[in-house]
């Protein structure tokens, strides 16, 4: 939960607002390729609206205390495009870290805290200068992807998320699931190798 103590809620501040856009969100297991993420299913077809892969979560973050959270917004539609656009209270006009939360990829952090004195923010995390510790992962077409597996969302993938993969693989367990690393609507063999795979390269969460 990116809510810490004292976090103010998506309502408060509402006397104004100013508008993030986030550019190459791209969590791993839903990557297809050319820029896109496929759409997130569930056991009978996507689990969201057209053009919209799944949902995230956005935190602002203080610039001198990472673990304290300024502000944060829950369930923010990601296109398939890896764009998310949100609202931020006009309020918050100081320089924050922002940390990106999926609900099975590793918890992604800007490198630096953004200014946030304009009344638009447009922040990229296509590159892993762009990110704190460059804690992305370098995909086959040359974008960068937010690391997948972290089923449980400790800030490692580890055998914490290989036990709950392989046990709803064994029983076939579909839906739109957090252990369903890679979106398909079902737990099976994609979802274990993307999981052992950063497991083995020791992939953690990365953050000030």
């Amino acid at each position: 939960n990116l809510c810490g103590a004292g976090a103010a809620s998506s309502t408060d501040l509402t006397s104004g607002v100013k508008t993030l856009i986030l550019t190459s969100v791209f969590p791993e297991g839903l990557y297809s390729g050319a820029g896109i993420l496929r759409q997130a299913r569930n056991e009978t077809g996507p689990q969201f609206a057209a053009g919209v892969a799944d949902q995230i979560s956005v935190g602002l973050h203080d610039a001198n205390a990472w673990s304290t959270v300024i502000w944060s917004m829950q369930n923010v539609p990601l296109s398939t495009s890896g764009t998310a656009t949100l609202n931020v209270p006009a309020a918050y006009n100081g320089s924050y870290y922002i940390t990106v939360r999926h609900r099975n990829s590793i918890v992604t952090t800007s490198a630096q805290p953004v200014s946030f004195t304009a009344t638009s923010i447009s922040y990229s995390f296509s590159s892993p200068s762009g990110v704190f510790g460059a804690n992305l992962k370098l995909s086959a077409d040359g974008r960068y992807l937010i690391f997948g597996g972290d089923a449980n969302q400790d800030g490692s993938v580890d055998t914490g998320d290989y036990t709950p993969v392989v046990n709803d693989a064994a029983r076939y367990i579909r839906g739109y699931i957090f252990t369903d690393i890679d979106g398909n609507g079902s737990v099976d063999t994609g979802d274990y190798s993307i999981m052992v795979n950063n497991a083995a390269r020791y992939v953690r969460t990365i953050h000030p």
